[in-house]
């Protein structure tokens, strides 16, 4: 824990920390990748950016790239599916929950589209958290430092006692620039996997109720 101020609110990533994409995701782009998944998966997830930061929706961006590239821009509804395939992590909520018991304010701060937000709402994020972060409506993406600062303002108190978890050292650095107490989480990919890594790294950063 960054010197002795005491934890009293914690912003938690999605992706790699509390779930991730369910098993078959990528089978829903395989159709589409002329036999090269691997750069149709980094292809889609640059059309994503935009939708990210909440300046279209993720649907247009997608639309788009099928048509620069000649395909059939009526695949776009199958190709979004992939994104609504989410798995939650075994015990994450029971974790946010305990945490929340002991007094200290849990925060979800994750980088998506609104496609995929509103899948998360109906997974029950909302009541689970205090409050939630989406890139999409605070118009800002990580690793982008002002996307701290925008979550920051929107708390009304500074960095002091914030505690950040996420999978990527971009934005557990970028969170470190403007003064939060940022820590990478060991990366994760299944369901049965991470949450006791991360109950042990809320414990060593001094985050009660873990």
């Amino acid at each position: 824990m960054k010197g002795h101020q005491e934890v009293h609110t914690v912003l938690f990533d999605a992706d790699g920390v509390l779930q991730w994409p369910a098993s078959g995701w990528l089978e829903v782009w395989e159709p589409f990748a002329g036999g090269d998944l691997e750069t149709f998966v980094a292809d889609m997830f640059h059309a994503e950016k935009a939708s990210l930061e909440g300046r279209e929706r993720v649907h247009d961006g997608v639309t788009r790239y099928l048509a620069e590239r000649g395909l059939d821009v009526g695949a776009v509804d199958e190709i979004v599916k992939a994104w609504a395939m989410i798995e939650l992590f075994g015990e994450s909520f029971e974790l946010i929950a305990a945490i929340r018991a002991a007094g200290v304010r849990c925060h979800l701060a994750t980088n998506q589209q609104s496609f995929r937000r509103d899948i998360m709402l109906d997974l029950g994020y909302a009541d689970h958290f205090d409050e939630l972060f989406f890139s999409c409506d605070l118009g800002v993406a990580k690793p982008d430092p002002r996307y701290f600062e925008a979550i920051l303002d929107r708390l009304g108190h500074g960095p002091e006692g914030v505690v950040f978890i996420d999978d990527r050292l971009d934005n557990v650095e970028a969170a470190r620039s403007v003064g939060i107490d940022a820590h990478p989480h060991d990366h994760h990919d299944s369901a049965d996997q991470g949450v006791g890594d991360l109950r042990a790294l809320l414990r060593r950063v001094g985050v009660p109720g873990v």
